[in-house]
């Protein structure tokens, strides 16, 4: 299944923003984002983020990838088992993705790893 939903984007609240840039103080507008599922039964979503904001992509980004993680949920899918691809909005399964790479030395996104014990080290620029 794709999952297809529709992005609407509006202004919340005009010049409802207020932050700093080099010692200023700003007003932008307060952009709202609705994702809204189109094919199937789940929540709407909605985002809100300054215009403009400098991590705006990547902010958009990350709220889709958990909200895809929402909507399996609300689906009824176990998203231990099953992931939404991001580019084609796809729903598959983990092991799908895991399929593709032969190498044993990298490890499965379905794997589970707990890290105790390791030493701090400092890091040096390459």
């Amino acid at each position: 299944m794709i999952l297809e939903y529709e992005k609407k984007q509006s202004v919340y609240a005009e010049k409802g923003c207020e932050h700093v840039v080099n010692g200023v103080i700003r007003f932008d507008d307060l952009i709202r984002t609705d994702y809204i599922p189109t094919n199937f039964s789940a929540e709407s979503k909605n985002f809100l983020l300054r215009d403009g904001h400098t991590d705006w992509d990547k902010k958009h980004s990350d709220f889709e990838m958990k909200i895809h993680k929402e909507w399996l949920e609300e689906l009824g899918y176990d998203t231990e088992i099953y992931t939404v691809n991001f580019t084609t909005h796809e729903i598959i399964k983990l092991e799908e993705i895991n399929e593709t790479v032969d190498d044993p030395n990298v490890p499965k996104l379905s794997d589970k790893y707990i890290v105790e014990n390791l030493p701090i080290t400092e890091s040096k620029k390459i």
